[in-house]
């Protein structure tokens, strides 16, 4: 039943095909070029309607401006961590170090260990947290929740 369906349709096609031809070589150049212009603006512009249509569907317009914004709030965070908050853990941490040099370290057997960076792992968490929070904040006092479509 399927195959019958898709047979005839490509049947149809085909005829609609032909008879665009057949009317084409009845017309002088003139008018066959105003045809073939026109047919071409119709499928362009079908397809740059179809492209902004997904654009506004999918919500990829909003994507990029989050991206944007979360790179420009990522490196706000960066530097107040860097100016800030490193320097704060030097006064706290043994041996003045920042945060991001602390290491743990494990010897296995008589020549061999392993070096844990926790400072560096700790350092990743903490900047995490910052970003979420500020993103969280943002949300709230902006009221962005209440923007969202229902569905």
């Amino acid at each position: 039943m399927a195959e019958d369906k898709l047979t005839e349709e490509k049947k149809k096609k085909r005829r609609e095909e032909r008879e665009v031809a057949t009317k084409l070589r009845n017309l002088g150049t003139v008018a066959q070029a105003e045809v073939v212009n026109d047919v071409i603006t119709r499928q362009v512009s079908k397809h740059l309607s179809g492209f902004s249509n997904f654009l506004r569907d999918q919500s990829v317009i909003g994507i990029g401006i989050g991206l944007v914004l979360g790179t420009q709030l990522k490196a706000v965070v960066d530097s107040i961590t860097s100016g800030l908050v490193l320097p704060l853990t030097q006064l706290i941490l043994p041996n003045q170090k920042s945060l991001v040099s602390q290491v743990w370290s494990v010897h296995v057997g008589h020549d061999a260990s392993i070096a844990i960076a926790w400072g560096n792992i700790a350092y990743s968490l903490f900047e995490f947290v910052v970003v979420a929070f500020i993103i969280y904040a943002i949300f709230k006092f902006f009221q962005l929740d209440k923007l969202a479509k229902k569905k």
